[in-house]
């Protein structure tokens, strides 16, 4: 199985704020074992949102998870583009149950003002007419509650699309995107890895003594055997001592349903960890393994 992310927020490309969606989803994603094949950041456009809302289509993901701009403001716009790359494009339509999720949030946020109120969409739609704009839906959608914020999520089936992928649209608020994906979204996830044969591994260990371009030779001469198995080092320094130590730390990871994979990862994993050895590296942590 395997997912795309799309992070939209102009704030987001201005550094006014740093992303911590995308990798909090990446997270949980990764410890389902699902692939996150493309991850993407754009400002809000309409025609930005609706074209890369149209090339993720085509590249048929199985999911394609979006966050920020579902707010009631003029920038909000996440979900009217989102409409208008759909195959066909869809028009967007007012929705009772969203609506309602909508009251509900206002109801509990503020308990003492809306007790007294007999009629709170009236309510709502006079003194908070900008509102009724998160329950505006693309025709077939499905709103997700966000039990942290008012604006719902929105569930695209894969009628809307190309057969095969499903949109899911959060805000980007962390709280109310972490409610709504923790709560809709991983129950689904779940359901579907259990009935699915491919497997995420993930070996590390980190190292020093030994540069990053002495044990890149070996990795040139070896990993064209793993072809499923991606190796990657990443270079740290640190200070020990009032002396700068440079070290490495080496990660394999794979993402694959072949029987054989576990002996494949478990084969590399040593032949790289005796090359460190036999170069001259010492080893500062010896292992870390996932397998899901």
């Amino acid at each position: 199985m395997d997912c795309e992310i799309i992070l939209i927020g102009n704030e987001l490309l201005i550094g006014k704020i740093r992303d911590t969606n995308g990798q909090w989803m990446i997270e949980q994603l990764l410890h389902l074992g699902i692939k996150i094949s493309r991850i993407t950041t754009i400002p809000d456009d309409l025609e930005i949102i609706k074209t890369t809302i149209q090339d993720s289509i085509r590249r048929i993901p199985e999911y394609i998870f979006t966050s920020g701009g579902l707010g009631p403001t003029y920038d909000d716009m996440t979900i009217e583009g989102v409409s208008m790359g759909l195959n066909p494009p869809c028009s967007l339509e007012y929705n009772d149950e969203a609506f309602k999720m909508i009251q509900f949030t206002f109801k509990q946020r503020y308990p003492k003002r809306f007790d007294k109120i007999t009629n709170i969409e009236q309510y709502l739609v006079k003194n908070y007419p900008n509102v009724k704009k998160m329950a505006n839906l693309p025709k077939g959608s499905k709103p997700l509650i966000n039990q942290e914020g008012a604006a719902p999520g929105v569930y695209i089936d894969n009628s809307f699309t190309n057969g095969r992928s499903k949109i899911i649209c959060m805000p980007g608020v962390p709280a109310e995107l972490q409610s709504i994906f923790s709560n809709n979204i991983i129950p689904e996830l779940k359901e579907l890895k259990s009935a699915e044969k491919g497997v995420y591994h993930e070996r590390s260990f980190i190292f020093h003594n030994l540069s990053e371009s002495k044990l890149g030779q070996k990795i040139v001469e070896i990993k064209n055997k793993y072809p499923e198995i991606w190796i990657k080092t990443h270079p740290h320094k640190r200070m020990i001592n009032n002396h700068l130590d440079y070290a490495v730390e080496l990660h394999l990871t794979s993402f694959s349903n072949k029987e054989n994979i576990s002996k494949n990862m478990n084969n590399l994993y040593q032949i790289l960890h005796d090359s460190v050895e036999e170069m001259g590296g010492n080893f500062i942590i010896e292992e870390k393994q996932f397998t899901k």
